[in-house]
């Protein structure tokens, strides 16, 4: 097989195979195309069977796209590999074969997200725990089983929920009755069924030949464990860049990366440290960047494509912000013929979306926001914006029926039938449910809601926009239904993230009707321009995690938002958070990698009001690197620029 358009170093990646490997490969060195052509050569070259080849990817996606290649590369058919899945599909399947040893039966069901909630509301309810609790045992749970040992974890951390471990065995209790598993179950029961049954455990271990591991900087403890009861020999290669790691919110350990030389002694190390993808600026600043990080296994990345300074620049506000970005984007389009989907705008934070979605309009920019609906189409905007409808226009049934039992209020198919019966032509939805709750058609819990939700609207209409917002989260109780709907912890903050930037955006309007109508208008610009087409794309820095594009910018660099302020500190001791502020860094790294020819930062003096300084990690760029243009304000609107470290 000859190693056409590899490197030296990825040739001697694919080539090894006397011993476990780990390749570490930085930011656009071609590690996808390594690792596919190691398989490939192992087929080819080495005569292993492509069904006893175990290559773990980390998503579906990723183990599609690579079963295309190997079919290109080896002429083979893609259902000859078998084993080219991720960590859980490979364990699932793993575990219908054995599923009896742990006191399962086929079909096992696998509970999605909103089914573990349902369970874990009945045990918390059951075991009368108070029900704010839900997102954070979930969550815990998650993090127990992923650590591999949950009885350890729980015992070795300082637990946030009260009886978390009561809650923990009965949750799965509830879920072997029903002969069902949770996603992480997965991998938890393999790793047990490994552990107790020595037989299953080399039967596995002879069925695999070689194995493969993508990405593996971003497993966890549970992954790595079932790796290492599958390894036999040395049959192992595993590739990916520390310097990305950016996941430990969902359990992931960089520190298996960095200790792989330690746990598998006399394996061979290749590093691939040419970057194909970006200038030699962009990776020059970002090695610089990453440099300030102690846990980290060295690379020297380079490029040998030149390319200009990245060009740093500070603007007044997020509107300000946004617009500039959107005006540069015109120039790159109309002037440099850039198509608009070769263009990215990155943030830490999604509700950083909603400027650059308002500055993309007014500029008729085509966009698309990535890996999230954009803002007005989330359901808490949507849900919030309901109820200042219904207030102020009560004919509008759409929107009443969208909060009618948001928060629950014990309206359900019936109720609506008996609502329904007082329409007649002109009556509206509302106006049929103030009728048959004065005709006592109505009764019981619905009754004593509806009546507080029609003396809630009444109260509504009368206020401001952004005091309207409040009294929907405070006195109607919509942050606590927001929090026992969101699917974790992360996604609970994420949308009172957004409910903060739309009181902020209603500040600014003087009624509800003006505000209801700015939204609207918004909207519906969006939703016809979105239809079809290709645009900017909007995304979150971990969104972008393996794309790259030809002009980026990265905004919001500030104190704050990225270091996020939630990774300062450690909660428990009140000090720095040292691995919290690397993993930021981490992912700093990762948005700027991700620029092929232009790479731009940016950042605000004043974001929602709120004064605003630098990230520390712009001046972790050395100056050879960037051009840094800087503000002294004379009025909105009117600076004078110059350039200056500080």
């Amino acid at each position: 097989m000859e190693m056409v358009g590899l490197s030296p170093e990825q040739e001697k990646a694919v080539r090894c195979t006397s011993s476990p490997v780990i390749v570490a490969a930085g930011a656009g060195s071609g590690k996808t195309r390594t690792l596919t052509a190691k398989i490939a050569y192992l087929v080819k070259e080495c005569g292993y069977s492509p069904q006893r080849i175990l290559a773990i990817t980390f998503t579906n996606k990723a183990a599609d796209e690579m079963k295309s290649r190997l079919r290109a590369m080896t002429g083979l058919d893609e259902e000859a590999f078998p084993w080219v899945r991720t960590f859980h599909s490979a364990c699932f399947r793993i575990l219908k074969q054995e599923c009896h040893r742990v006191g399962l039966e086929r079909p096992i069901s696998v509970r999605s997200d909103s089914q573990q909630t349902t369970i874990l509301k009945g045990v918390l309810l059951e075991l009368n725990v108070d029900k704010k609790y839900l997102q954070p045992a979930k969550w815990l749970i998650s993090m127990a089983k992923n650590s591999g040992d949950p009885y350890a974890f729980m015992e070795s951390k300082k637990m946030s929920v009260p009886g978390i471990r009561g809650i923990y065995d009965r949750y799965n209790e509830i879920l072997r009755s029903q002969n069902a598993v949770d996603f992480d179950d997965i991998l938890l029961l393999v790793k047990e069924i490994m552990q107790k049954w020595p037989d299953v455990r080399r039967h596995y271990q002879e069925l695999f030949d070689y194995i493969l591991v993508d990405e593996f900087q971003d497993s966890n403890r549970l992954q790595n464990d079932i790796m290492e009861l599958l390894v036999r020999n040395g049959n192992l290669t595993v590739v990916g860049d520390d310097y990305q790691s950016i996941y430990t919110f969902r359990g992931a350990e960089p520190r298996f990366f960095l200790t792989f030389p330690e746990s598998f002694p006399g394996c061979s190390i290749v590093k691939l440290e040419q970057n194909y993808r970006s200038t030699s600026t962009i990776v020059s600043a970002s090695n610089a960047l990453i440099a300030h990080n102690r846990m980290k296994m060295e690379k020297r990345c380079y490029s040998l494509k030149e390319g200009p300074p990245i060009l740093a620049k500070e603007l007044f506000d997020e509107r300000d912000e946004a617009e500039w970005i959107a005006h540069k984007c015109r120039e790159y389009f109309s002037g440099h013929g850039i198509p608009w989907h070769d263009m990215a705008v990155l943030y830490r934070t999604r509700f950083c979306s909603k400027a650059f979605e308002e500055a993309f309009r007014k500029l008729r920019i085509p966009y698309r926001i990535v890996g999230a609906r954009g803002f007005y189409e989330s359901k808490e905007i949507q849900d919030i914006n309901a109820y200042l409808v219904s207030a102020v226009n009560p004919r509008d049934d759409l929107a009443f029926e969208r909060i009618i039992n948001v928060p629950r209020r014990g309206v359900g198919a019936g109720t609506l039938k008996k609502i329904n019966s007082f329409r007649s032509p002109g009556t509206s939805l509302q106006d049929a449910c103030w009728l048959a709750l004065q005709s006592g058609t109505i009764t019981g819990k619905a009754a004593a809601e509806l009546t507080q939700l029609k003396e809630h609207l009444s109260v509504i209409a009368g206020l401001s926009p952004k005091e309207a917002i409040s009294f929907v989260m405070d006195k109607v109780g919509y942050e606590s239904y927001l929090q026992e709907y969101a699917r974790d912890r992360e996604d609970f903050i994420n949308r009172l993230e957004n409910v903060e930037l739309l009181t902020y955006v209603a500040s600014k309007s003087s009624g509800i009707e003006e505000f209801l109508e700015e939204c609207a208008l918004i909207r519906e610009e969006q939703d016809e321009d979105q239809d079809g087409k290709e645009g900017v794309k909007l995304m979150t820095f971990h969104a972008a995690k393996g794309l790259e594009f030809r002009i980026v910018f990265v905004a919001g660099v500030e104190e704050g938002l990225i270091p996020h302020w939630r990774s300062l500190f450690d909660e428990d001791s009140l000090q720095e958070n040292i691995k919290g502020v690397e993993e930021e860094r981490r992912l700093m790294y990762v948005a700027m990698t991700r620029a092929i020819e232009r790479l731009h930062i940016t950042w605000a003096l004043s974001r929602q009001g709120r004064f605003c300084k630098p990230s520390r990690f712009l001046w972790e760029i050395p100056e050879e690197f960037i051009i840094l243009e800087r503000i002294e304000q004379k009025g909105r609107g009117c600076y004078d620029h110059h350039h200056a470290r500080r």
